[in-house]
């Protein structure tokens, strides 16, 4: 399991999850704040703002998600079994590289088979990470 970016243990240890959400939680966090999102023809465009500094550059990453889906599983140790999912993420996508406060416009293109109408719920997460997959310094989500 991997916590925030930073910590990572075996998932069954119960103990160094305790520890690392509350280590995570007494840490300062940049405030990510997305301030809208509007539907276009070919995905969204977003503007977002950070509120904070930061002595090193962060990657602002895009997740689309639906809120729920299912899969009939056909083999392995699920196989005849209809399982049930949340927040499966669709694309994972780095829009932008800020430094410090900023407040920047963005467009995230849908990926193929990306579709709002298809009766489950949708959700756009941000989050702004240390450059090159490093540490998460502040997060937020909207529904869509």
């Amino acid at each position: 399991m991997v916590v925030n970016g930073r910590e990572q243990f075996v998932g069954g240890d119960v103990n160094a999850l305790q520890k690392a959400l509350g280590d995570e939680a007494r840490r300062t966090h940049l405030e990510l704040n997305i301030l809208s999102s509007a539907l276009s023809s070919s995905g969204l465009d977003v503007k977002f703002s950070i509120v904070g500094e930061t002595s090193k550059p962060l990657d602002i990453v895009a997740v689309l998600a639906d809120d729920a889906d299912r899969s009939n599983v056909l083999r392995g140790e699920n196989g005849g079994r209809f399982l049930q999912h949340v927040s499966v993420a669709r694309s994972l996508v780095r829009v932008a590289t800020v430094k410090g406060a900023t407040q920047q416009s963005i467009h995230i293109a849908f990926p193929d088979g990306f579709h709002l109408d298809s009766g489950s719920g949708h959700h756009l997460i941000l989050f702004a990470q240390d450059q090159h997959q490093g540490a998460i310094e502040g997060a937020a989500t909207t529904a869509l």
